[in-house]
């Protein structure tokens, strides 16, 4: 980390710190084809990656995240890149940082492996803490100030996660489940709950926990109210910029930016000490979010 940056963490405790938004939805915007690798663009298009981070940061985001979602062994040998795993998460930061400036931050992004743990699946906890090693040293080498586990929807997955982080870095740890909510609240897709997720992660050794993406931003108030009342960690949350629909065969997200920032400002109230967007958000959501926080 350049020392002249103010730790995050710190800056937390002054204000609240804005995330980026959208990356994959950005990339299927600019042609990303449904079987491609997004992470592959790093390598291919590094200049389409930069332009959207340097949009962000423009847009008043002071975090980033490197696109590296699926940048790990496990997810990338569906697409025949699980013997690139060093090279794109390294060209990632490469690039996230070519346009970060001094007072801004770059997260070391990684989303789940895109399979499940036994028994549900074949993945074991062994080869899952193997993958996230891997993709955690190659960014950490590459200098990343943070590190952001996000979209996780299996608790265990998630700590995995935050194991391997541990054995090569002391950076800031953020982790982010996806919840859905049910009648009887909200749940992953494994069934973990807010209070299981808050309890665990805290013991695993997060620095901030929180949730993104599946829920729009007027659902996940009521998520960050939930998780304040069970948590004394920074709580982070990123949500969809509604639910998505097919429109003429084009996936589209139906929130206009200004309702979104409004219901982050509540969102903040509700105990959001880090917000920003996920899918279907762009540059234009953060600005306004931005505006919102800041004039």
């Amino acid at each position: 980390m350049n020392i002249n940056k103010n730790p995050i963490l710190d800056l937390a405790k002054k204000r609240v710190v804005l995330f980026d938004g959208g990356m994959g939805s950005a990339l299927v915007s600019l042609g990303l084809s449904g079987g491609e690798c997004p992470e592959s663009w790093n390598l291919s298009h590094p200049e389409v990656i930069k332009d959207i981070h340097r949009k962000y940061f423009e847009a008043g985001a002071d975090v980033i995240e490197t696109n590296t979602f699926g940048a790990n062994r496990l997810r990338l040998a569906s697409f025949s890149y699980d013997n690139q795993v060093e090279e794109i998460n390294a060209r990632a930061v490469e690039i996230a940082k070519s346009v970060c400036p001094e007072d801004k931050f770059v997260a070391g992004d990684i989303g789940p492996c895109g399979g499940f743990l036994k028994p549900v699946g074949k993945v074991s906890i062994e080869e899952l803490e193997e993958s996230f090693l891997e993709q955690a040293k190659a960014l950490s080498q590459a200098g990343v100030d943070l590190f952001f586990i996000e979209t996780m929807y299996d608790l265990r997955e998630a700590i995995s996660a935050v194991k391997a982080i541990k054995k090569v870095s002391d950076l800031p740890i953020f982790v982010s489940m996806t919840f859905d909510k049910k009648p009887k609240g909200y749940f992953t897709l494994m069934g973990n709950t807010i209070s299981e997720c808050a309890s665990e992660l805290k013991k695993a050794g997060a620095d901030v926990i929180g949730a993104n993406c599946t829920l729009g931003s007027e659902e996940m108030i009521g998520l960050i109210e939930e998780l304040r009342k069970h948590t004394d960690l920074p709580i982070i949350a990123q949500p969809n910029a509604g639910k998505p629909e097919f429109i003429q065969n084009k996936l589209t997200y139906p929130q206009d930016p200004e309702s979104f920032a409004e219901d982050m400002m509540k969102i903040i109230k509700a105990g959001a000490n880090f917000v920003g967007g996920c899918c279907g958000t762009t540059p234009e959501f953060i600005r306004r979010i931005h505006k919102k926080l800041f004039g």
